[in-house]
Order: C-alpha cells, then sequence, then structure tokens
C-alpha cells in the first residue's frame, strides 16, 4: 500500500473518530438545582439553578413560578424575579405565605408536581435543597424524622414528602439581648471607674459578651421572634442584628485591656546597697 493510500485511510479513521465523538452519543442530560427556603417571617423562597440553558429568562422565570405553585399551593401571592449570584443569573420565586407563625408552626412541602414540571422541561436529575429558620425544628420525610436537607429528584423515584415544623424559643432571643446590655456596663465601668480593680474585670465582661455574641450566632436569634409571629419587617430586621451591638462594645473594652498591659508599672529591683542597708523597723534600742 502506498503512502498516499495510507495518509487517505488514517485521514478518513480519524474523521469517523471525530464525528463519533461530537454526535455519535447520547446528550448529557439536563441538571438542574432548587432551593427552597423557609423564612422567618412566614414566607418562603424557591430558587431555581436551571444548568440546562433554558431558552431565555424568562421561561425559566416561568419554570420557577410553576415550581413554586406546586410546592406551596395554597399560597397565591408568588412574585419571580431574576437574580444574580456569583455572576450566574438564577430565577427565585417569592412566597408571601408559606406557613403560620405562630408558637407552633408547621408546612407540608410535596414535591411531586415539582419533579412533573420539571421532567417535562426536560431536567432528568435535580437537586432540591432545603433550608429553614434558625429555631428548634423538625423534618420529616415521608413520615420519619431526617437530618437530610438535600434530596435527589429523578423520574424514576418518588418525589420526598416533607413536614416541616417549627418551635420558635423568643427567649432565646431576651438571653442574647443580655450580652450588649453586659458589654455596655463593662465599658462604662471600665472607662469611668478609677479603680483598676473594678475597671480591668469590667473590661473583660465587656470582652467576654462580644465573644460569646459571636460564637453564639447571636444575630440568629431574632429568627425565634419572626416565626412566633411577635415582630416583622423593619422591627424584625432591627430585632435581629440588636444582639450584635455587644461586639462593637468589646472593641473599647479590649483597647483598655491592651493599654493596662502595656502601661502596667514594673516594680523596681533593689540595688546592692538597698540590700546591704538595714531595714528600719522603727523600733529603738
Amino acid at each position: 500500500m502506498s503512502i498516499r493510500r495510507l495518509a487517505a485511510l488514517a485521514t478518513a479513521l480519524l474523521a469517523l473518530a471525530v464525528l463519533a465523538g461530537c454526535g455519535g452519543g447520547a446528550p448529557p442530560p439536563q441538571r438542574a438545582r432548587v432551593d427552597v427556603s423557609v423564612l422567618d417571617d412566614g414566607g418562603a423562597e424557591v430558587d431555581l439553578h436551571a444548568a440546562g440553558r433554558l431558552a431565555s429568562d424568562a421561561e425559566a422565570r416561568a419554570l420557577a413560578g410553576r415550581i413554586a405553585r406546586e410546592l406551596f399551593p395554597e399560597s397565591e401571592n408568588v412574585r419571580v424575579r431574576t437574580w444574580k449570584g456569583r455572576g450566574v443569573p438564577f430565577s427565585r420565586a417569592e412566597i408571601g405565605r408559606a406557613y403560620r407563625p405562630g408558637r407552633k408552626a408547621s408546612l407540608r412541602i410535596d414535591a411531586s408536581g415539582a419533579l412533573r414540571r420539571l421532567t417535562a422541561a426536560g431536567f432528568a436529575d435535580t437537586a432540591l435543597r432545603l433550608r429553614v429558620p434558625p429555631v428548634p425544628a423538625t423534618v420529616r420525610a415521608g413520615g420519619e424524622p431526617t437530618g437530610r436537607r438535600a434530596w435527589r429528584l429523578r423520574a424514576d423515584a418518588p418525589a420526598p414528602v416533607l413536614a416541616v415544623e417549627l418551635r420558635p424559643r423568643p427567649a432565646r432571643w431576651c438571653a442574647a439581648m443580655a450580652l450588649p446590655a453586659l458589654g455596655a456596663l463593662g465599658v462604662a465601668l471600665g472607662f469611668f471607674v478609677r479603680r483598676r480593680v473594678l475597671a480591668l474585670p469590667a473590661a473583660g465582661l465587656a470582652v467576654g459578651a462580644a465573644v460569646l455574641a459571636v460564637v453564639l450566632a447571636a444575630g440568629r436569634q431574632g429568627a425565634n421572634l419572626g416565626v412566633a409571629g411577635l415582630l416583622g419587617g423593619t422591627a424584625l430586621r432591627t430585632a435581629s442584628v440588636a444582639p450584635l451591638a455587644a461586639v462593637p462594645l468589646g472593641l473599647p473594652a479590649a483597647m483598655l485591656l491592651a493599654a493596662a498591659l502595656v502601661r502596667r508599672p514594673a516594680r523596681p529591683r533593689p540595688s546592692a546597697g538597698d540590700e546591704a542597708r538595714p531595714r528600719d523597723t522603727g523600733v529603738f534600742w
């Protein structure tokens, strides 16, 4: 076989391999992610991240709205907008009233309808994630308590049916508000009391309150007020950030402690002459 025929055969085999790699296999399945966030004011949000590239943002918003109405069929107030998270656009459906706030709030989320909508749109594999407010809560899937917060929606498997029970504790917010009160007291005593024996421990108290506000996530305790139905709107947002006032109060207290350590007077060492000199006991012989 001549060199020309070998080159032509190699070219033909290479072209066949390229065509098989490009169009011979089945197209990859379209995937999506649905994030369901239960809010602390009685509402909810459904975010649709469609990796399969729908035809337009309007089509993505329409699909997100249909999914939200399937997940929360009793809610009539649904508003859908296009958002951008880390530069990637996604559709968010805002549900005005997903559950009734109270001392014991509950809601049911059936993902069967959402699975049908996604399958009809061509999404064969969808990740469903659930977020609940930072209050004592129990999530049941199929009637059994579960610690899972993520599921897969596939046409060949039943969709999860979730029962969420929220048990807010407003007393936790009251306990968190003790931290900025202790911080303010510590700063006041630290800067206006002249006696170091009281000022320094008071400053340390303010620093400790600031650290506890961060460690104990005091800014999340306001959700107990919203889920319980005690506050909403601007009042709820203000109450949520109020316990974090302990953090800036700890900064001047920490500066006071640092200054006290730096300016701590050093005890003078006795010289050789002082050691040799007899002590005056005040007794005359």
